[in-house]
């Protein structure tokens, strides 16, 4: 459970830092499972333009029973349960990979924007839990933040004519303007936290962030879990995203043991390496 002192952090913010959330054995966990997903040839996997390396998967949650289990970790729900103020259910799932040298940029946008456009969420009462999967420094490609901007509101975006894929490209289907990211950094700062692999970021699904390349010669892989109060159903729209993108199922999670990842998973086939 959260403080009352990180509880008013996030909400001035729009994000909080949990330091080493995971341990090794719970990493190692995860890790095993990324190239029997990261292989997988379906439309839940997007590549990098170019490079052609994996540049994200979705709705793994639902197919794999470790990342299902970890969703259901109490030490990931009940912070969102606390945040939001109700019970939850799993909305978004995916793993972004940002690989070494090859990682490319997450244009500045605010999530909101996409899941109220493109998915029909009535309020902005949901919110991401990052887990680092690796050591986040300046060089591999940080998630960046304007802090308390969750709280001015939607920004002015350019909007690309195009479809649900370009949701997930490094050309986002809806583009901050530099003006109103210009007003918002002026106003607020623009912060990037570093930490240790096993860390956790949560943050508010209405604050501006991005992420940059990856520069460096080690992954910034990253797990994104975003929880929607289940009192915040999904309104019907015109053309759905696929459901392993944008989950319209508002069942409430139903936690498991807090050390369900290591004991539940105790031989992991293998580590993934950088």
């Amino acid at each position: 459970m959260l403080t009352e002192k990180q509880i008013e952090q996030y909400e001035e913010d729009g994000y909080l830092l949990l330091p080493r959330y995971l341990d090794h054995a719970e990493l190692d966990v995860l890790r095993g499972e990324l190239p029997v997903v990261f292989d997988e040839d379906s439309p839940r996997r997007v590549l990098e333009e170019g490079s052609g390396v994996v540049r994200g998967v979705h709705g793994v949650h639902e197919t794999n029973s470790v990342f299902r289990t970890l969703v259901r970790l109490p030490r990931l729900v009940e912070p969102a349960r606390q945040l939001l103020g109700s019970d939850v259910h799993v909305f978004q799932f995916k793993i972004n990979a940002k690989l070494a040298l090859v990682g490319d940029v997450w244009e500045w946008h605010q999530d909101y924007r996409f899941w109220r456009d493109e998915d029909g969420m009535p309020t902005d009462r949901a919110l991401s839990v990052a887990v680092l999967m690796d050591d986040v420094d300046e060089f591999n490609g940080p998630l960046m933040f304007v802090p308390g901007s969750h709280r001015d509101g939607l920004c002015a975006v350019d909007r690309r004519d195009t479809d649900w894929t370009q949701t997930l490209t490094s050309k986002l289907k809806y583009s901050l303007r530099v003006e109103a990211l210009a007003s918002a950094a002026k106003q607020r700062g623009i912060v990037a936290p570093k930490a240790p692999a096993g860390s956790v970021l949560l943050f508010h699904s209405n604050i501006l962030h991005g992420s940059g390349p990856n520069m460096s010669p080690d992954n910034r892989t990253m797990v994104l879990i975003s929880y929607n109060s289940v009192e915040n159903p999904l309104r019907d729209v015109p053309h759905p995203r696929p459901e392993f993108l944008a989950s319209r199922a508002p069942d409430p999670v139903v936690t498991v043991g807090d050390d369900a990842l290591a004991a539940g998973f105790p031989r992991a086939q293998g580590v993934f390496r950088k």
